[in-house]
């Protein structure tokens, strides 16, 4: 009987201690997986699928994901961190501006989508900031003001309905001078996306939208081993950190895809600027159309179905829509231009020179619209037609 007793109690012993060898090679190979997983999310993994993987692991606050809303806007000096110290107090992007307008200030807003907000570049390269600069040296004391302030309200993912109800309920109420509209590039979705609704509810929404993570990212969030198999497991949802409504289509059913049909949904564009131009009429602002340049260079257009080769032509179909409307509403669609490759960092976006020129059109436009045009460095008065290039 005592014999039984030791034997058990040696038993016993032995369990533990290869429990313990096994729950020590568990956290040693867990740690090993980990120091690796940590190499390859440093030197591997590219900045875009990192910050990707990261908003993709944040809490309900910080996660993004496309989701339907029928209208939203950038939040009051929010924590995102893609948009730190770059969105002020009133939800445009940029520094502070007063609340009335103050005398002597001449107030412009910028609306449209990424390629006003500026998309790809720094805050003080974007056309608006480009706006501001140049019309402060350009400004005429002959013209009334004393001041500039140019309001950069581009929105990226925002189309003309989006724009529109933005200026409605918003906008209007800072009291612009003038409002320059650069609005179409995503009202071309519907087109090139199929399952994309031109209902307004399902073309780009919201994508700061708050949902909470998944039960994988969420325990990613604390893992770099698992932020590195969730960029391989879930390669299209770390691709594109959103979900979409794009359904599943062949590159050659999209090629083949007949866009005959859509004729009433240019026209619905083209009567979102029109009633953009008639509420700013009713308030006695000015109202100025930009044209939608894209990118000269074909390696800008890839071959998916969504910013492929068709994204040109639909852009350009939509900007005479907006050449219609201007023409019935007798206003000038100002042209930018012309521009080179390297004015472009893809199929829309501009860079800072890029910008640069699209900002040098507007503000010529902009000039000749107030008394007395501009002034040149020595402060005597331009003519607008010498200044025009």
């Amino acid at each position: 009987m005592k014999d039984s007793t030791i034997g058990g109690g040696d038993a016993g012993k032995g369990r533990g201690k290869r429990f313990l060898s096994s729950l020590l090679a568990f956290f040693l190979s867990l740690a090993i997986l980990e120091f690796g997983g940590f190499l390859i999310w440093r030197i591997s993994v590219s900045p875009v699928t990192k910050a990707n993987v990261q908003a993709l692991c944040r809490s309900g606050v910080d996660q993004i994901q496309m989701l339907p809303n029928t209208f939203w806007h950038h939040e009051f000096n929010p924590r995102h961190p893609a948009y730190a110290g770059q969105v002020n107090s009133m939800g445009a992007k940029g520094g502070e501006f007063q609340l009335p307008k103050p005398p002597g200030e001449l107030r412009i807003v910028c609306l449209g989508d990424s390629t006003v907000e500026g998309t790809g570049v720094k805050p003080d390269e974007t056309f608006p900031r480009y706006l501001e600069t140049i019309l402060q040296k350009w400004m005429n004391p002959g013209t009334g003001y004393r001041s500039v302030k140019v309001i950069n309200a581009g929105i990226g993912s925002h189309n003309s309905a989006f724009n529109l109800s933005y200026l409605a309920f918003r906008l209007i109420h800072y009291n612009p001078d003038i409002v320059v509209i650069k609005s179409a590039y995503n009202d071309y979705l519907p087109y090139s996306v199929p399952g994309m609704g031109y209902d307004y509810t399902h073309v780009f929404p919201n994508p700061y939208h708050r949902v909470r993570p998944s039960a994988f990212w969420t325990a990613a969030r604390y893992s770099h081993f698992l932020k590195v198999v969730g960029t391989v497991a879930f390669r299209e949802e770390v691709a594109v950190p959103f979900r979409d409504f794009s359904g599943h289509i062949t590159i050659e059913q999209f090629r083949n895809m007949d866009f005959s049909a859509n004729e009433d949904r240019f026209f619905v564009y083209g009567e979102n600027i029109r009633s953009m131009i008639l509420l700013c009429r009713g308030r006695g602002i000015g109202v100025m159309l930009v044209d939608l340049p894209t990118s000269p260079d074909p390696a800008h257009f890839g071959k998916d179905r969504t910013f492929g080769p068709r994204f040109k032509n639909l852009v350009a179909r939509l900007e005479t829509e907006l050449r219609r409307v201007a023409g019935e509403e007798r206003i000038t669609v100002v042209g930018t231009g012309p521009f080179q490759g390297e004015d472009f960092w893809d199929h829309c976006h501009c860079t800072a020179g890029g910008n640069r020129k699209v900002a040098e059109a507007v503000a010529e436009a902009v000039a000749a619209s107030l008394p007395g045009g501009r002034a040149g460095t020595s402060g005597k008065t331009i003519p607008v037609e010498a200044g025009k290039k």
